[in-house]
């Protein structure tokens, strides 16, 4: 029986298997299969229709997460820029010259000036560093600080000319400094200010009362003053068409040398002590030389391609981008006539290049003609080019380059990337200095007027009854001294009857006494004075920390002047020299409420300080925390750069 059962299941075992090899065959060909593909080919077309508008319906990820993507993009975009740039100077070379010394790129960006045209240069209506210095610093004037709720900190100085009958102004907001002549009229200078700037809303301006607020001020205007530069000074040869042919270069040649000669002297870096502009000047790891300028009380230093080290195995030649790269101006000299493209040098910072280009450079009177080019958002700089823009060597040339250095780098602290940088730096400067005046304005006030019965807010009010009980005190003196004086009639008439003659030792007993707890440093021969007994006091007060304890000291006081003048008796008159009259009593107790007043205003200016000096110290800690994260970010950029740069590139 159990192996009737046992093949049972192996049969059904065998029809199983045949079952699930007949199901595994290929499925024979339908129609309806056939429907099915087509339809997915319908499908897969329609997609491919609409991948464009699918990939505008999605979301925008976060700066963050696309940084790696833009930078793809931006180096992509770049590299395309660089060979479209030199295929174009490719492409001029291929024609007869001479050669335009400027070949502006494809893309634009950039203009250019040889002197063919006459370039509008802006108006320089602009505000002066040195105006505050020169026509306010030591001389009769206001400063004014406001708040405005667009512009944000306001400080605006206002002096009157007497001479030409104008009042001069001078406007400072996180935009800039405006420096203005008006008529001199009765206007208030908040209308002077919104005549100037209509877009303020301001109502109200407070003076500024401080020591030294001008010098405060003088440095504010001329922090934008600079008195060291550095440039680069390429060196360019005759069908050189990319960066990496200019930072090649390996030795420099004699026309380039004696243009070096006119533009500066050349330097030991090591036994140099003047600004250096990121050169090594102790190990001498970027060179042995460099050129060195001092024009008009200011400091120049050339990153000179050649002099800077050369790098074998480095096409990049990163070791001299370093630097050339992080200037704001460089110099392209051209021993020969060919064309540059300001395109040619990848840099984030290289906003304006000046073209020298060598005319007969061996001959006994070599030339120079120059030419200017910079980027579309840095404005036109003077001093302007001459037609032709042809010099000869010697001072004329040197000055002109260096005047044109120096106001191109001006010009280009106006383009969009330095001009927002400026823009922050100056708002946070301002904002520091109107806050700086206001406080310092404030704190000289309460110390300058201490007589002055103003409450502040952060005063008791328990502190005015002390004021009440020292008015009484002074009234009980008063009666105190007419009770005094007609006691001295009858006293007379004793006297004269003998029935007084102890009288006057006992009196004189007390007044000794308690006239002993006034001042103690004085003999008995000689009358207390008052500023024996404002020290004593003073001490007593200084001594004590709280307002109670000067109360408490102030109200004994009253009490023992009270009950001396009430026991005093008038046949004595030699108590009545240690004692205080009436108007030295008012006198000291009101000078008492001066030294009152005046402590607890430094109380409350400390305790204004100590507030201020704690929300400071956050807001150091806080800038700090975001410098640290800011450096943390920009390392990282530094490593993904550098790692890009590094990579092989793939032909």
């Amino acid at each position: 029986m159990l192996e009737t059962i046992e093949d049972v299941q192996v049969k059904k075992r065998g029809v199983r298997k045949v079952s699930e090899d007949c199901y595994s065959q290929a499925p024979l060909d339908t129609g309806q299969d056939k429907s099915k593909i087509f339809q997915d080919e319908l499908i897969s077309l329609l997609e491919k229709a609409n991948a464009s508008r699918i990939d505008d319906q999605r979301c925008v990820l976060p700066a963050y997460f696309n940084r790696s993507c833009r930078g793809g993009m931006m180096e992509d975009r770049r590299e395309t820029n660089a060979e479209r740039g030199k295929q174009l100077l490719a492409k001029t070379l291929e024609g007869p010259g001479p050669y335009p010394t400027i070949v502006l790129p494809y893309g634009g960006g950039y203009w250019s000036d040889c002197g063919e045209v006459n370039l509008s240069l802006p108006p320089s209506n602009e505000h002066s560093p040195k105006t505050y210095r020169h026509h306010f610093l030591g001389q009769e004037h206001v400063n004014l600080t406001g708040w405005d709720d667009s512009q944000g900190p306001v400080l605006v100085s206002v002096k009157y000319e007497a001479v030409e009958d104008q009042t001069r102004v001078v406007l400072r907001l996180r935009t800039g400094t405006v420096h203005s002549l008006v008529p001199s009229t009765a206007s208030p200078p908040l209308a002077i200010v919104k005549a100037l700037k209509p877009e303020l809303s301001l109502n109200t301006l407070e003076p500024v009362l401080c020591p030294r607020a001008s010098h405060l001020i003088a440095a504010y205007d001329e922090h934008v003053l600079v008195s060291q530069y550095k440039f680069g000074v390429l060196y360019q040869k005759f069908g050189q068409t990319t960066e990496e042919d200019l930072f090649g270069n390996r030795s420099s040649s004699p026309a380039f040398d004696e243009f070096l000669n006119c533009l500066g002297r050349r330097i030991n870096l090591k036994s140099h002590r003047g600004y250096r502009g990121g050169l090594d000047t102790q190990f001498g790891q970027t060179g042995e030389e460099a050129v060195y300028q001092v024009y008009k009380e200011t400091e120049m230093i050339f990153h000179v391609s050649t002099l800077l080290p050369f790098t074998d195995n480095d096409p990049q030649q990163l070791q001299r981008k370093r630097h050339i790269g992080n200037d704001i101006v460089a110099i392209v000299f051209q021993e020969t006539n060919t064309p540059f493209s300001p395109d040619m040098v990848a840099s984030h910072f290289l906003h304006a290049f000046i073209v020298v280009q060598a005319i007969d450079p061996h001959s006994a009177n070599p030339r120079y003609k120059v030419c200017v080019t910079a980027r579309d958002d840095v404005p036109a700089f003077g001093p302007p080019l001459p037609n032709p823009p042809i010099f000869h060597q010697g001072p004329e040339l040197r000055d002109f380059l260096l005047e044109k250095l120096i106001n191109a780098e001006s010009a280009c602290y106006k383009a969009n990337k330095f001009a927002q940088l400026e823009l922050r730096t100056r708002s946070s400067l301002l904002e520091s200095l109107v806050n700086d005046l206001r406080e310092k304005s404030k704190e000289f006030l309460y110390l300058a007027t201490p007589e002055t019965p103003t409450e502040f807010p952060e005063t008791p009010k328990s502190e005015s009854g002390s004021g009440n009980r020292f008015i009484d005190t002074v009234r009980k003196a008063l009666i105190a001294r007419v009770r005094s004086q007609e006691n001295n009639n009858n006293n007379v008439k004793k006297m004269a009857n003998g029935h007084s003659e102890n009288d006057p030792c006992q009196s004189g007993n007390n007044t000794v006494t308690r006239s002993g707890t006034f001042g103690k440093k004085s003999s008995p021969s000689s009358p207390v004075s008052s500023p024996d007994i404002h020290t004593q006091r003073l001490n007593s007060r200084v001594s004590e920390s709280d307002c109670s304890s000067l109360n408490s000291v102030e109200l004994e006081n009253g009490a023992d002047s009270d009950t001396g003048l009430e026991s005093m008796s008038s046949s004595e008159n030699k108590t009545c020299s240690l004692c205080l009259e009436p108007a030295d009593l008012a006198a000291e107790i009101t000078r008492l409420k001066c030294d009152k007043l005046h402590l607890l205003r430094q109380n409350v200016t400390c305790q204004r300080e100590i507030k201020r000096l704690r929300e400071r110290e956050l807001g150091l800690q806080s800038e700090l925390a975001a410098a640290s994260r800011e450096i943390l970010r920009l390392r990282e950029l530094l490593k993904d750069y550098s790692t890009k740069d590094n990579a092989p590139t793939t032909l």
